[in-house]
């Protein structure tokens, strides 16, 4: 196992690399562009999920273990999509008695 400096020092060395090779490729430009729509992304973003989590709304990010609404069996944290709905905004189905839910353990009507 290597040491942590060692990995350091590699990891250092490969993106100065990267960064020599995309500078060659890559006009600055076009990086400065690029930078700039990450940034404006990023801004925006981010307060969205700030605000989605103390609203408790579907851009924000639950924390805390749920539990099933109708049976009240915990919900495990590493869950498996069953269907679009879960896969973008979280949630999940009961796997005891099929309810569906939200992030936050809020059931969910069709």
């Amino acid at each position: 196992m290597m040491k942590r400096s060692v990995k350091l020092i590699l990891s250092l060395v490969l993106f100065a690399l990267l960064d020599e090779l995309l500078g060659s490729f890559i006009s600055d430009k076009v990086l400065n562009v690029l930078f700039a729509g990450i940034a404006a992304l990023m801004l925006i973003g981010l307060p969205l999920v700030v605000y989605g989590t103390v609203t408790r709304n579907r851009w924000g990010i639950n924390f805390q273990q749920v539990n099933c609404p109708r049976c009240h069996a915990p919900m495990p944290r590493a869950r498996m999509p069953k269907s679009r709905r879960e896969m973008l905004w979280g949630g999940g189905t009961c796997d005891k008695c099929g309810c569906e839910m939200d992030k936050w353990g809020n059931p969910l009507t069709t």
